[in-house]
């Protein structure tokens, strides 16, 4: 069973057609497990509220494709302030769609309690790496007969940080865990497949994370670190559903994707993290932030307002906290049940 095909994406019916799907209140499911039919219910809530982020991503393929074709006009034509100013419009909308996507995302702890995520989770597993199904599955009459190993249901096969992921450049570590990622990407819908794809290669293309780190405009750099930052507070937010939602109710190892349920997201959100210390000490933000006061003063620090440098410097200073926190608990976890990759 698929995110999209059969769980979230195409699993819904709108109300009221004229309201839309941006209204969380006009959604109803179409197929559910045990209490989703009855929009109240935790199993509503937890599917409906990814149904109420993905509408609103609109705006990061708008962002991604106007900050493309800038920088595709500076490599044809040089920098001019048309295409920097083309750019920070491309991150504004990607921002701007961001802020309303985690604010939906947010409403998950209200629309979907973690005291009842165990009810239906069972349901979603597939059978890769599943306890249940060592042998995969075979489906009689089809695939000549012979085992098959999906993954199951997962919020990661969806394509909102896919997206930021390819567009910005984020490196992740080479490891099995990062494998998985990867193998997700086949579990996506095809005009979802085709267009990461085009942002990954054109995004490699025209080189989207030296340009914005290395353009000598510090504005771009910070619009290009506040992105970031939203894939990190996306992924921290994932992971504290994956702590308050599973881990404090299961010891079973496994995510429902068939990832390491204690590791797997770790690993991603650790590599955005790093990217964003990289891209502040590449980019010549590091020596205004080191002061730890803002001074105005410089040809460099004159190019970074007041607002700009506390924004920044909370940025980081949360990064920092949250890299140490990380660490523990994945230790902790790992310690608990021992287990490890």
């Amino acid at each position: 069973m698929s995110y999209a095909a059969s769980y979230a994406l195409y699993n819904y019916y709108l109300v009221d057609k004229a309201k839309g799907a941006d209204d969380y209140k006009n959604l109803r499911l179409i197929r559910a497990f045990e209490k989703g039919l009855d929009p109240t219910s935790s199993e509503a809530g937890f599917i409906l509220t990814h149904i109420h982020m993905v509408a609103h991503t609109g705006g990061l393929i708008d962002g991604a494709m106007t900050m493309l074709a800038a920088i595709e006009k500076v490599l044809a034509s040089g920098m001019n302030t048309e295409s920097v100013d083309q750019s920070k419009t491309g991150l504004r909308k990607i921002l701007s769609a961001m802020v309303v996507i985690e604010n939906n995302m947010e409403r998950m702890w209200a629309n979907s309690l973690p005291k009842d995520y165990m009810s239906y989770r069972t349901f979603i597993y597939g059978i890769t790496s599943q306890s249940m199904f060592p042998n995969g599955v075979v489906y009689e009459g089809q695939y000549g007969d012979k085992p098959q190993f999906f993954r199951g249901e997962s919020g990661a096969n969806d394509s909102i940080i896919p997206l930021l992921d390819y567009l910005c450049e984020i490196p992740m570590p080479r490891n099995p865990l990062t494998d998985i990622l990867v193998e997700f990407r086949e579990y996506r819908p095809k005009p979802h497949r085709q267009l990461l794809k085009h942002i990954r290669e054109k995004s490699s293309e025209v080189g989207v994370r030296d340009f914005l780190t290395n353009s000598g405009d510090l504005g771009l750099t910070i619009l290009y670190l506040r992105v970031l930052d939203h894939v990190r507070s996306f992924r921290w937010r994932h992971w504290m559903f994956a702590r308050e939602y599973i881990l404090k109710y299961t010891r079973h190892p496994t995510a429902t994707g068939g990832s390491p349920i204690i590791t797997w997201l770790p690993n991603q959100l650790g590599a955005v993290m790093e990217l964003m210390e990289a891209v502040v000490r590449s980019s010549g933000l590091w020596p205004i932030l080191e002061e730890g006061v803002w001074t105005g003063g410089g040809s460099v620090a004159a190019s970074v307002s007041e607002k700009d440098f506390k924004l920044i410097k909370d940025i980081m200073e949360n990064v920092t906290v949250q890299k140490e926190k990380l660490k523990k608990e994945v230790a902790k976890y790992c310690s608990d049940r021992d287990s490890g990759y």
